[in-house]
Formats: structure tokens, sequence, C-alpha cells
């Protein structure tokens, strides 16, 4: 959320200052109170600064804070909300919501996946030393838990053979790149599976030394887990052979996502093969820019 916050920040050309701060579980669960909560808290936090021009939100669970600055600051700001806040849209200035949605309005702007916080000509070539040999470079990205559904141990298993049967035929390096929804125990089993069966793979580090997503500029081929839009949106808009594992059989709006995605050309469902294609890339940013400065008259 703070990546898609800080894209659109970019895309805007405005200073921005990141405010991390988590509302209090009611506020969460029952944003239209940010009308009536009273938090001294929240006025330190937001209020006791100089008033901006526009206050960038983002996720559901941020809906109540933004109701509450726009209940307090009336005017004076310009709340823009991205993703489906889950209540009436007027509380908010502008919100961009993901087409998958099926969210409309005067103040709603549809948006195909994620924002992207890179530009992918703008990566540093800084990785090529590690195709030697003429080595493919395939790049592994798992998320893991969500509201939707939990993968047990055998679906990552699963996963793992999956790519192990992909990699055959190829002389290649395996890069595995996990999220902090990634349960430790999927880690394991990854590691383990990879290691038996594989000469030439390792596991990316979740901070530090992290290269993602400089690393983007050297992979040949990406393999993302469905879970994440965020992640599939990123490598969408580069010219990455993309393909996307289902952990579960994908139903409702990540569908809907999945297949417009697949009709455009951008991503292809991975079923043990790995190959080149003419693929599309999205460019969600480029045209959510124009949109939303049409909509603030910039």
């Amino acid at each position: 959320m703070e990546k898609q916050s800080i894209s659109l920040a970019n895309l805007l050309k405005k200073k921005y200052e990141i405010i991390n701060y988590s509302p209090p579980y009611f506020l969460q669960k029952l944003p239209l109170l940010g009308k009536f909560y009273i938090s001294k808290s929240l006025e330190k936090t937001f209020l006791d600064k100089s008033t901006p021009k526009y206050v960038i939100t983002c996720g559901k669970r941020m809906a109540g804070v933004s109701i509450y600055l726009k209940s307090k600051l009336k005017n004076k700001i310009k709340i823009l909300h991205i993703q489906n806040p889950g209540v009436t849209k007027f509380y908010f200035d502008l919100l961009l919501i993901p087409e998958h949605d099926h969210v409309s309005g005067i103040n709603v702007i549809n948006t195909k996946g994620a924002l992207t916080f890179f530009k992918y000509n703008e990566l540093k070539n800084r990785f090529e030393y590690l195709k030697q040999d003429n080595t493919k470079l395939v790049l592994l990205m798992i998320g893991g838990e969500n509201k939707r559904y939990s993968p047990h141990g055998i679906d990552y298993l699963n996963l793992s053979m999956k790519v192990i049967k992909s990699l055959k035929h190829f002389n290649a390096k395996l890069l595995v790149s996990v999220s902090r929804r990634t349960p430790k125990r999927a880690i394991r089993i990854l590691d383990k599976s990879f290691s038996k069966y594989l000469k030439n793979y390792e596991i990316l580090p979740l901070s530090g030394n992290n290269p993602y997503p400089d690393i983007l500029k050297t992979i040949d081929y990406a393999i993302v887990t469905s879970d994440s839009v965020n992640m599939i949106s990123e490598i969408s808009t580069t010219p990455i052979p993309l393909f996307i594992h289902k952990f579960p059989k994908e139903s409702g709006k990540i569908l809907y996502f999945l297949n417009d995605l697949q009709n455009l050309g951008i991503i292809k469902i991975f079923e043990n093969e790995l190959f080149p294609f003419n693929k599309k890339r999205l460019n969600t940013n480029t045209t959510t820019l124009l949109k939303v400065n049409k909509f603030l008259g910039l």
C-alpha cells in the first residue's frame, strides 16, 4: 500500500512525507466513525503539521482516517484514496480503484491492476554477472496467506515440483523472492525441495540486500503466484515473459483480473513449462496519470 501511495505522489510530481499510522481496530472496521471520532493521537499525527494540498491514503483500513481528515479540514485538502474503501464514494475527492472491483462513479478512476513504484527503463543493470555460461535467470515470486485463502504445505511442495520440471530443459539459475506473507514453514519446504533437485538456485533476502526491482533488468522469465495483484502488476509492466501460478482455483474478481491480462497477451498461466511469447506490457501508471491530471485540472 505504501508503494502504491508513493507511486501516485511521484506520478503527480509532488513532494511527499510518509506517515505511518495504524488506525484503531474499530475505525478500521467502521470507517464512517471517522466523521465523529475525536483522537488526540490522530490530531497530533496529522493536524499538528502544515496543511498539505493532497492526502493520499490506501487500503480499506485507512478509509476511516481519510474520512476523519476530510471532516476536519473540509475543502482545505483533497483526499486521494487508492483501492476500494468499502464505504460510500462521496467521502473522498478521488478514488483510484482496480477495474476488477467493479466500482464506478463520477469521482472514481478505474485502474487495470495496481500502480507500480518503478519504471523498467530506469532500473539499473547491476546483476548481469549472474548470467554465466549462457545461464537463463528465472525469478519465482511467492506471496502467501491472505483473506481469500491460506495455502498448505502441499501447495508449496506442488509449486516447487512444477518449477523444477519447467527448468529441466534449461541451463537456468532460479531466484526465489518471498514476501512477508510467506510462512516460514513454506520457505523451509521450498528450500528443501529446490536444494534437492536444483544445483543453481538461491532465496533472495527480504530486506537489506534484496536486489528487487533492479534484478528485473536481468531476468529471462518470471513466475508469480496469483495471490498478489501488486506483484503481477509490477512484472506486467516489463518485457519479461510472465507466468502466473494459481494456488487455488481462482474465482471472482481475481479470476476476472487474470483473464483480462491473459486475453491482452500480458500473462500466461503456468503449466510446468516456460517459453518466450509476444508479451504485451501493462501501462497502468501512464493511463492513470492522464485521468488523474484531467480530474484534478492539472
